[in-house]
């Protein structure tokens, strides 16, 4: 009988032992079943971007019972650029190129963390090249030929790096971008004339009254002549120019670059413009020369049947005559210079965005004179002798003016990090 009670008693023990623990085990805190929960709205996976445009992060995170987590509990990051922002949304334009894993994290009032995670693309804009910052010598030497004087060589450091359009715009780029511009009440138009209609301005931006125009405009519609769609874009005033850089920002979510009052880009900051702009002369030059110091980004020669298109028939100093075209041809029928830009050489002249002035010694990031009378012009074109082509040839005019040889590329700065 001893016996039984003894083993009574321990067994009871055990049983109680046994129950505690299955109470622990009940009420112990489960980590992963506690963890908050978070989900990310937008951008949706796999979403492309073009570097620069403004991204909208929209999430949602509660936890474990159900209560809303503030926005101070909830960090956005990206495996690139480290924490981007926090909270159920906010915008950035700010993610550098590359394929981003971006990861929203909860965190509760006692530590724990969910997290979800996407992938989106962040990439170059189209058409575009890459135009490392460097310093470069800018004009020439006193030696070279047909040398104006107005090409004092003096030292230019440029300090960001910035896209360029990798050729010059051509008119079935500019139609469609005027078309998107007109639809939406950005500028006017007749058979005659496109006109801007941004801040009051209403200046002419592309004459398609002249014939020479292979741009026109009826009921509406804008279209370009049969066989020219790849050629550049002629007759566009450099207010022209600078208005299809502004509707280019706008239609990708970025601050305009220029005031159609002024006419200043960014207050005369081009190189801090978060919006697309004509390149400073200095840009232009860099990229134009792609690391050469000689005439030509091809040498101390340039021809006419397999590099650029201008009048072969007068070629530069000690060099041969080749063939004349007579007037534009496709951009990019020729090869490209070592940055990957075509047609720096002849074809068009590309508006800049600088007033035309004297160089002022060595520089850090040049703007050009605050007014002037006429805005520069670069690169030679169709119709124009060798020497004219040259990399550190300088030319302007009156930013209304309009011609059969005025066309135009586009740069965009690279956003800081």
């Amino acid at each position: 009988m001893r016996k039984f009670c003894i083993l009574s008693v321990i067994v009871f023990i055990v049983s109680l032992s046994v129950l505690n623990c299955s109470e622990d085990e009940v009420t112990s805190p489960d980590n992963g079943g506690n963890d908050p929960t978070v989900n990310i709205i937008s951008p949706s996976d796999g979403e492309s971007f073009v570097e620069g445009a403004t991204i909208t992060f929209t999430g949602t995170g509660e936890d474990f019972e159900g209560n809303v987590l503030p926005d101070s509990a909830l960090i956005w990051t990206s495996d690139i650029d480290d924490t981007i922002g926090t909270g159920t949304s906010f915008d950035n334009d700010s993610l550098s190129m590359g394929d981003h894993v971006i990861t929203l994290t909860g965190i509760d009032t006692d530590g724990r963390t969910g997290s979800e995670s996407i992938t989106i693309e962040v990439t170059m804009p189209e058409g575009f090249v890459l135009i490392p910052a460097d310093t470069f010598t800018m004009g020439s030497p006193a030696d070279e030929p047909s040398r104006s004087s107005n090409e004092t060589q003096h030292a230019v450091t440029l300090t960001n790096d910035y896209y360029m359009s990798e050729t010059e715009i051509t008119n079935q780029q500019y139609a469609d971008m005027a078309q998107w511009a007109y639809d939406n009440g950005h500028c006017t138009a007749t058979s005659l004339s496109l006109q801007d209609n941004l801040d009051g301005s209403m200046v002419e931006l592309l004459d398609m009254g002249d014939s020479d125009c292979e741009i026109s405009f009826s009921g509406g519609t804008f279209t370009v002549d049969s066989g020219k769609e790849d050629h550049p874009v002629l007759e566009v005033s450099w207010f022209g120019a600078v208005s299809y850089c502004d509707w280019l920002s706008m239609k990708a979510g970025l601050t305009s670059a220029y005031n159609h009052s002024s006419w200043e880009c960014n207050g005369h900051d081009p190189y801090n413009a978060e919006g697309y702009h004509l390149p400073t002369e200095a840009e232009w030059e860099y990229a134009c020369r792609a690391g050469t110091q000689t005439p030509f980004n091809t040498g101390n020669c340039l021809d006419a049947g397999t590099e650029a298109n201008y009048d072969g028939r007068y070629p530069y100093s000690g060099c041969p005559s080749g063939p004349y075209e007579v007037w534009t041809v496709p951009v990019g029928s020729y090869p490209a210079n070592s940055f990957g830009l075509y047609d720096m050489h002849g074809n068009v002249l590309e508006w800049c965005n600088d007033w035309y002035g004297s160089y002022s010694g060595d520089e850090t990031d040049p703007v050009g004179p605050a007014f002037g009378s006429s805005r520069v012009l670069r690169g030679g074109g169709w119709g124009i002798y060798a020497h004219y082509c040259r990399s550190a040839l300088r030319a302007g005019t009156t930013p209304s003016g309009t011609h059969y040889s005025f066309g135009f590329r586009v740069c965009r700065a690279v956003f800081a990090r």
